[in-house]
């Protein structure tokens, strides 16, 4: 069964979605790579991408200090310059997502925002720990 993380939108669809999820060993620490598709408005985009599983792990506890509202804001930045997302938590159960995707050579950058619904979270969370299984 393939591995995926769905970041969905205040409606619950799918706006960044973390696909063909591989984990890997270096000699130092476990890498992460991953496909990120991103479909928002009429942008589409997809990079390959990677991240230490120790981001993701983050991710997932950072994600929940935001919808037990403990934290205001999170930013999830994995290796690299090329991509991050920024969580702010608002009020009305409403979180603030701020995606910034950079092509390798720097030429070029997707910056956009929008906001999800803290309800889709738990099963945010569930993904995050299903794809970090081995």
């Amino acid at each position: 069964m393939p591995k995926s993380i769905s970041i969905k939108d205040f409606q619950g669809f799918d706006v960044l979605k973390f696909e063909d999820i591989k984990l890997m060993y270096d000699d130092d620490f476990k890498r992460i790579v991953f496909r990120l598709s991103i479909n928002f408005e009429f942008f589409n985009a997809t990079a390959v991408l990677d991240a230490e599983e120790s981001d993701f792990m983050s991710m997932k506890e950072c994600l929940q200090k935001i919808y037990n509202r403990e934290w205001q804001t999170f930013i999830f930045n994995p290796i690299g310059e090329q991509f991050n997302m920024q969580f702010d938590s608002l009020e009305n159960n409403q979180i603030k997502v701020l995606v910034k995707l950079t092509n390798p050579m720097f030429t070029g950058k997707l910056e956009f925002e929008y906001k999800m619904n803290s309800i889709y979270v738990p099963d945010l969370l569930k993904e995050i720990e299903m794809a970090l299984k081995y």
